[in-house]
């Protein structure tokens, strides 16, 4: 059972795959859910049954989301660890159903961007040019040797037998009355010497054995060569010295009492010479291998090739026992040679995922190109547009190091121009509605600012929205409805804006009655409706305007008079105000039953 930790990871993975997606027509409410089952990544979609996303697409994306996780899949997941491939399955699923209409098995590893370093830094020169060239005469056949043959070969001391002195003397001849057995006895002892004389002159036969003291100094110096051998050409020397030393030990006859440790001794150097021609095979693999890796790129044919070479290589290096004095030098060896195998094998596995990014760039270029072709809607070039830019990323990974970037270049230079014509369309058939819905919007606002008597704003929304209307673009979707609508919209704002001087005047006038109402105590109140102006003294203001009168027909000549000339301002305003606003004006008493005076404009 999953922990709870280990669930929110797999959760938040499934948000990092579904966000790319909502850019997506038709798959703004797909749904993305992960499990891991048997270190295997599952990857499941699901979608109203309303709602068809293109598979080809969806997956495309959450491959290349996955590929830029790679690094968060090791840490979390285990997955991909030591740079082992990620394996794993997408489905695309509808809602209520049991089974997925679509699956696509994929495998990740850690791209190669950059290109290979060279070879020279890649291989080490581990054969010289003359061992590689080298013909190996000898029969290699026999790899069977046993270590026991081995353990002998490492332990051999030379041997340095003590001369040995003869103790026989020859006869003296017996003198002898009788001269026929005196000559006969001197021809026998003549043949007799000249026999031993010729026994005594071959090789190993009385005394020491020059051969085999020979052989053993010669194999004591092969044996200390190969322990501090650095390259092929020091085993070569460690192989001639034991070559020399094997024929050595030939030349011993059989009847020799050294003749039977002879023939130990050629059985051991025999094995040990097996050993170094493997050894030396290995070294010119190595060489072969080296060689056909100076140049780059390569197909995955040629470098499988190489693979081959270097897995022979290690194979025969590791033939050697940890008894065989050649143990160390392999074992230096192979350490190298696995080095390079890996290198190989990861060009190998860069230019196959080459091979099949070219291959799927290709094939997603072909939906692209349909995809163009039929879009009208802003959603379509959008897709397009996020289809072209698939094949684009696609072949932007391909390295230099593989034999299909020139190709993907090539491609990349007619792909381009598509993506930047759809992603121009995509922008403006994106401009185009969003200035078309934009217009509407504003025309709404307009409409209800107009209810409102808002004549400000509803000029400001009108204005707005032709803008937005005038702004859509030429020969989009939105272009056509777009053209009734800057007619429509223009004549609204001209009947908003006359409103809007109605209402300014109506404003002005209502600034000047108040100016003309205040005071203390407070003069009048007015109305504006229906096209008349109603006035209406207070009744505190009538009050001492009568006592201003009564005052004044008392003998206050002085408030008489004033009182006159306010009635005659007052006057003069509300002619002022009537003639400006262009409504008639009307004055009524403090209770409003009487008529006091009536204004007309310009009257």
């Amino acid at each position: 059972m999953e922990s709870a930790t280990h669930q929110g990871d797999l959760q938040r993975l499934a948000q990092q795959l579904q966000t790319p997606l909502l850019a997506l027509p038709n798959a703004r409410d797909l749904q993305i859910q992960c499990v891991i089952r048997q270190d295997k990544l599952m990857v499941l979609g699901q979608h109203p049954p309303d709602e068809t996303p293109e598979p080809s697409v969806v997956f495309g994306i959450l491959e290349q989301t996955l590929q830029s996780l790679l690094p968060e899949l090791a840490q979390e997941f285990r997955l991909g660890q030591d740079e082992a491939p990620v394996h794993g399955k997408l489905y695309l699923r509808v809602l209520g159903q049991q089974q997925p209409y679509a699956a696509r098995s994929f495998q990740l590893s850690t791209p190669i961007v950059e290109p290979f370093p060279s070879t020279e830094a890649l291989f080490e020169p581990l054969v010289e040019p003359a061992i590689a060239e080298q013909s190996l005469d000898r029969d290699l056949g026999s790899h069977a040797a046993d270590d026991s043959a081995d353990q002998r070969f490492s332990d051999l001391t030379p041997f340095s037998p003590e001369l040995e002195q003869s103790s026989d003397q020859a006869p003296l001849p017996r003198r002898s009355p009788l001269l026929p057995w005196l000559l006969a006895g001197v021809g026998v002892s003549l043949i007799c010497f000249g026999t031993g004389l010729w026994v005594m002159s071959r090789p190993c036969m009385v005394g020491a054995c020059e051969p085999l003291q020979t052989a053993q100094t010669l194999s004591q110096q092969s044996t200390q060569a190969i322990q501090t051998a650095q390259t092929g050409q020091d085993l070569q020397r460690a192989q001639q010295q034991l070559t020399d030393a094997k024929r050595q030990l030939e030349a011993i006859p059989a009847w020799s009492s050294h003749h039977q440790e002879a023939q130990a001794l050629q059985q051991t150097y025999q094995t040990q010479l097996q050993t170094l021609d493997l050894v030396l095979a290995a070294e010119s693999n190595a060489a072969t291998a080296t060689q056909k890796s100076q140049t780059l790129p390569q197909s995955a044919a040629s470098l499988q090739a190489t693979q081959a070479l270097w897995r022979e290589a290690i194979a025969q290096l590791q033939t050697v026992s940890q008894t065989n004095a050649l143990y160390a030098f392999a074992q230096q060896r192979l350490s190298a040679y696995e080095s390079n195998l890996a290198a190989i094998g990861k060009l190998t596995t860069a230019e196959q995922q080459a091979q099949k990014k070219l291959v799927t760039a290709k094939e997603t270029a072909k939906v692209a190109e349909v995809r163009q072709g039929i879009a009208r809607t802003p959603e379509n070039w959008q897709l397009a547009q996020t289809t072209w830019q698939v094949v684009i990323n696609t072949l932007k990974q391909i390295p230099a190091s593989a034999t299909s970037y020139a190709e993907a270049q090539q491609l990349l230079s007619d792909y381009q121009p598509k993506l930047t014509a759809a992603r121009d369309r995509a922008t403006q058939e994106q401009i185009s509605q969003k200035a078309f819905t934009q217009a509407l919007a504003l025309a709404q606002k307009a409409e209800i600012a107009q209810r409102n008597n808002q004549w400000s704003q509803a000029v400001a929304n009108w204005r707005e929205a032709l803008t937005n209307v005038k702004q859509v673009p030429k020969n989009t979707a939105y272009s056509e409805p777009a053209q009734p609508l800057v007619a429509s919209y223009s004549l609204s704002l001209k009947q908003a804006e006359a409103q809007l001087q109605v209402a300014a005047v109506m404003q002005r006038t209502q600034d000047d009655l108040n100016r003309l109402c205040a005071g203390t105590p407070k003069m009048c109140s007015y109305t504006i409706a229906n096209n008349l102006i109603r006035v209406q003294f207070t009744a505190s203001y009538e009050r001492k305007l009568r006592m201003a009168f009564i005052v004044g027909q008392s003998g206050d000549r002085g408030t008489l008079g004033g009182a006159v000339n306010h009635i005659e301002t007052l006057q003069t305003a509300l002619q002022t105000i009537s003639d400006n606003a262009g409504v008639p004006l009307e004055v009524y008493n403090a209770d409003g039953s009487d008529l006091i005076g009536s204004f007309n404009p310009k009257g």
